[in-house]
Formats: structure tokens, sequence, C-alpha cells
């Protein structure tokens, strides 16, 4: 056995960040550097890295002719489209801070991310234009998804013909981006993340990501999130980016056979769904080299199915918007080992993991307790919420919120949100723990387990499962029980035909336990 020696490393400060490359600038050289190369295929259009710099220099320009000056906050509600990616690229060059807002989010929750970040011009397309408040300070400029933008607002493409304006960055220790969160656990939170962080960040995304000079990369999640950054690393090693605005798995499928796509990304609900289009079409994914997954846990029973039929491509990243996308990866060597199918991996090159007690100390390996990340690209802040900010971090290690341990080998293995965890009885029970047994049954193809109100034991333990023909739930119940703790075993077992989902892909294990309280009356069982 290797033991780990933990040392206190000085973390970095908010000036040595500022020595690291602000992304505007890595963006900026890849346009010039891959300038004849295809940039960005949608199934109306393709262009070219210098067509993207012209567009969005003049977007530059027509953004700084609406008053938009370096510093103020600019918002992108936006499908998956090229309007997407130049509106990005010219906020950047024009030294405003990103809003992204995903289109699937309600909109209550766009109007207090507006109104939160202080943004004065939102970027959307008109058929999301009913997320926008009535009445408010905010300028919509609108890209038409027919011919004409509607009357009353600024046109996307007017503003593109403007004369393209000097750019202006934002310096690397300014901040360059506030994201939103999915809003499960209440308000969302604005994260707040540098220049240079993100540049750092982007380049953290080639590496460990995989991602090759030329690569032919299919995106179809959503912008704001997780493909925004791949998109960008993309652009980075001048990379063809076949962009689709919604998931569907047959022509997923179609879209790789005939392009030969050779990377994408997912989350774990997408390769289930791909996995059951494949059981009824063949198709030819031989051209697929790297699909990157992660957002949210993966079946240990059906990442094996997956590897089966489409060999060892897989990549498992583990991170939060927080420490975008990369704190861990399970690396494609790794998933031969079945023993680390669990694992979300291990540290990335100058990332740092502590699995921690409650004072944030480091707990020997094998025990578990609260995962913290230490990394160059944390958040700043969230923004205009210092007490937030401050609970977010001991010190220099950010908290996650997630419950794991470690191997000596440094593997990293989640059991459990902490907000997520059952307390039955007076005992914890992780929800994955129930899962992954729940998942190994014939017929079951995706499972989740929360916990609902019960007047003897405070929660009870109730799974929701998904399978394509009828489950018997006693069957379910007793085959956890020859497998798991009593008191881990699901009280009751309920079948649906599909989990609830954020916007952003993950499990909505809030919306689970209101359906239950809401057909239950708000009473306990």
């Amino acid at each position: 056995m290797v033991s780990r020696r933990v040392e206190e490393v000085p973390p970095p400060s908010r000036e040595s960040r500022s020595t690291s490359p602000a992304y505007s600038v890595l963006l900026r050289g890849a346009l010039r550097r891959h300038s004849n190369r295809i940039a960005v295929e949608t199934p109306s259009c393709s262009v070219t890295y210098a067509q993207l710099e012209e567009r969005s220099d003049r977007l530059t320009g027509g953004l700084s002719g609406l008053g938009a000056r370096k510093g103020d906050r600019v918002a992108i509600l936006l499908h998956n489209s090229v309007e997407y990616v130049v509106a990005d690229l010219a906020i950047a060059r024009a030294g405003l801070i990103k809003v992204p807002l995903n289109g699937l989010l309600s909109r209550a929750d766009v109007e207090y991310a507006l109104e939160h970040s202080g943004a004065s011009i939102v970027i959307v397309h008109d058929s999301l234009l009913n997320l926008l408040p009535e009445h408010g300070r905010v300028q919509a400029v609108v890209v038409p998804e027919e011919l004409e933008a509607r009357s009353g607002h600024t046109s996307f493409e007017e503003l593109c013909l403007a004369e393209p304006a000097p750019g202006n960055p934002v310096g690397a220790a300014e901040v360059a981006i506030i994201m939103y969160t999915g809003g499960t656990t209440g308000r969302p939170k604005g994260i707040a993340h540098t220049a240079g962080a993100l540049g750092t960040n982007l380049l953290t995304h080639v590496l460990a990501s995989e991602i090759r000079f030329g690569e032919k990369m299919l995106l179809c999640t959503p912008l704001p999130h997780s493909a925004g950054f791949f998109l960008q690393a993309g652009l980075l090693q001048g990379a063809t980016i076949f962009l689709r605005s919604t998931f569907e798995p047959a022509e997923l499928l179609e879209t790789v056979e005939e392009n030969s796509i050779s990377w994408t990304f997912m989350v774990p609900t997408m390769i289930y769904r791909l996995l059951d289009e494949l059981a009824e079409n063949t198709r030819d994914t031989r051209s697929l080299e790297t699909i990157v997954y992660g957002a949210a846990p993966i079946s240990k029973a059906r990442i094996q199915e997956a590897l089966d039929r489409l060999g060892l491509v897989f990549l498992q990243i583990f991170g939060q918007s927080e420490c975008p996308n990369f704190a861990t990866t399970l690396s494609k060597s790794d998933h031969v080992n079945e023993a680390l199918l669990a694992s979300c991996g291990k540290p990335v090159p100058g990332v740092e993991i502590r699995v921690a007690g409650e004072d944030g100390k480091a707990i020997p390996t094998g025990d578990v307790g609260e995962v913290l990340i230490r990394a160059p690209y944390t958040l700043l802040e969230y923004h205009r919420a210092p007490d937030l900010t401050e609970k977010a971090f001991f010190n220099s290690w950010l908290r996650t919120g997630d419950v794991g341990y470690q191997l000596d080998t440094e593997h990293l293995f989640l059991v459990d949100r902490i907000k997520d965890m059952v307390i039955t009885g007076g005992m914890n029970v992780y929800c994955s723990e129930v899962e992954n047994v729940l998942h190994t049954y014939p017929g079951v193809d995706a499972a989740a387990v929360v916990g609902i109100p019960d007047p003897d034991w405070g929660e009870a333990v109730h799974a929701y499962v998904v399978g394509r023909q009828s489950l018997d739930s006693q069957d379910l119940i007793d085959f956890c029980r020859e497998r798991l703790a009593k008191y881990k075993v699901p009280k009751v077992v309920t079948q649906i035909t599909r989990l609830a989902t954020t916007p952003y892909g993950k499990i909505d294990k809030k919306a689970l336990r209101r359906s239950w309280i809401d057909s239950n009356g708000g009473e306990a069982a």
C-alpha cells in the first residue's frame, strides 16, 4: 500500500491568477490560427474560423453602439446555434461579462438571473422572448428563427453589420462570466469566474478531455453549461464542431455515421437512450474515439454495456460550475478495470482533492467525508453573496457538497450529495449505493432514490425506477433486501416512465420528492 501524505501548499492568490492567459486572448489567437478551417456546422449552415472572427468583431461594434461598455453584463439566451458562438466571442472581445442562460430554465429563474446579475442587454432567440420580464430595463437583441426579427426589438443581424470595434478584453484577474446554477435547491446562485481562471480551465479542457487538432466534435447539450466550455476548447484545437439544439438518439447516430464524428459529450441519461437505440437499429460508430460523460452518476451496469457496445472510448469527468467540469477524470484505460467503474477518477493536473471531516481537515484514506477541491480555476465568488462565498470554502479548499472517499491510488468515489443523503431512524443512507443495486436488477434502465417524510423513521427510503417492461415492486424490494442492510432497503418502489431532470440533464430529486408529497396531499406516510 502506498500512503498519501497531505501537504499544505499555499493557495494561488488573486494576483498570481492574473498571470494566467485570459481566455479571450486564447480564443482570438485560435480564430486567426485556424482561419481557413470550418469552425461550426449546424443543419442549416457552416462557418469558418475567419467568418466567426469577422462576425464577432462586427457584433462587438454593434454592442458598443448600443452603449455596452467594458464590465457591463450581457446575457445570452439562445438555443445552440452559430449566433450563440458569435455572441460568446464578441462579449469576450468587448470586455463584457457574459451571463449564459439556458432556454430550458423557468421564466422566474431567467428574470431573477437578469436582475441579480445586473444585465443590461440580453441576446435572445425570438422563441424565448416569453421568458423575459414584460417590463424591465434589460434591452433585448433578437435573433430571429424565421426570416425577420419581431418589430420593436433590436436585430442581431443588424448589429452584425456594424463597423468592427477595437477589442477591450477584461484583464486576467477581472470577472469574465457569471454563471447561474439550475436552481433546484432554491434561488439560483451567480457563480463568478475571472478571465484568467477561464483561460487555465480551457487549457485543462483540451488536455484532460483529449481534444486533438482537427477533431470532429458533436455537441447537443446546452451551450450555457458544460458544452460551451467544450466548444471553446475545440476552437483552440481547430476542431469542426457539429452543433445541435436537441438530442435525438437516432439523429445523433446518423450524424456520427455520415460525418465521421470522433468526439462527443453526453450526460448518462443520453448514453442510456443511445444504447436503447443501438439495440433496435445498427449504426456505424467506428469513428467515435472519445465520449466524455459526466454531470450525474452513471449506472455501473450500463457503462459496462456501453463499453461492450462502443469500445474503450469513454472518459468520465467530475466537476461543478464552481470548478468547471474538471476536478477529476476516469481515463479510458481505467474503464478496463471493473472495480473502478464506480469511480469518477483521479485529480487532473493542477487540481488537488481532499476528503475531509466536518472541520475541513483530511481524514484517513478510505473513510467517507466531504469532497473538497483546490484548483486554479475555482470560482472567484458568488455574485452579490459574500456570506455564501465564505461558506463555500474551508480556507483555500472549495466545498463541493459531495460525499465520497479516495483510494491510495487517488481514485475518488462519490457516494452521495450531502443534501440528498437519507437519514432514516438516525442512520445515514447513501442513495447511490441503493441505486447501484437497483441498476443490477434485470429490466431496470434507470433508478433514483430519495427520502420521503415518515412519521416513525423521520425519512423513509423511496425508489423510483424506469424500465421497458412492467416491474414487480415487491420483487425489487426483496432483491434489495438480499444485498443491502435492512435500513437501506427501499420501503416503496415506484415505477415511472421517465425520471425528472434539471435543464442541465441531472436527475431532479427535488421534483421527485415534490411529486410524492403532492400525490399524498402533503402528508407524511
